[in-house]
């Protein structure tokens, strides 16, 4: 017997052997980050009012120009349409305010962005460990 091995030995009696591991790997963990249901909620609401107002902005702007597109190809069908220039103002100002919304968005301070900070701070902090993952216990 060498330590804690046995080998080639003939056993005649039941011996009882506590806290045996087997199928024990390697594995890597990290403390959980405990998840309030208000933190919850804040992060499935999505983003600010600044943000969902500019994205309403984005797609209504996007809709006119697929208007003015529509417009714009009518020719190939020789059934020219004018495009006025009220129109391409209309369209840049949905772009210049779209444009503006988002950066507003960016900048204005929301429940969503400061948990979300908070939460990749915690998991940037939290130390992690290596050491053996226990399998079934005999």
């Amino acid at each position: 017997m060498d330590g804690n091995r046995i080998e080639n030995q003939i056993f005649t009696e039941t011996y009882a052997i506590h806290e045996l591991l087997s199928d024990s790997t390697m594995g890597t963990w990290q403390a959980d980050y405990s998840l309030t249901e208000l933190e919850f909620r804040s992060i499935r609401g999505g983003g600010s009012s600044v943000n969902n107002f500019a994205n309403g902005l984005l797609l209504t702007t996007i809709g006119f120009g697929l208007n003015l597109l529509a417009k714009g190809l009518s020719f190939l069908f020789d059934l020219p349409q004018e495009i006025y220039s009220g129109e391409w103002c209309t369209l840049a100002i949905g772009v210049i305010l779209t444009i503006v919304f988002y950066s507003l968005g960016y900048f204005v301070k929301s429940e969503r962005k400061v948990l979300i900070k908070k939460i990749e701070a915690y998991f940037k902090d939290a130390p992690k460990q290596k050491g053996i993952v226990q399998g079934a216990r005999v």
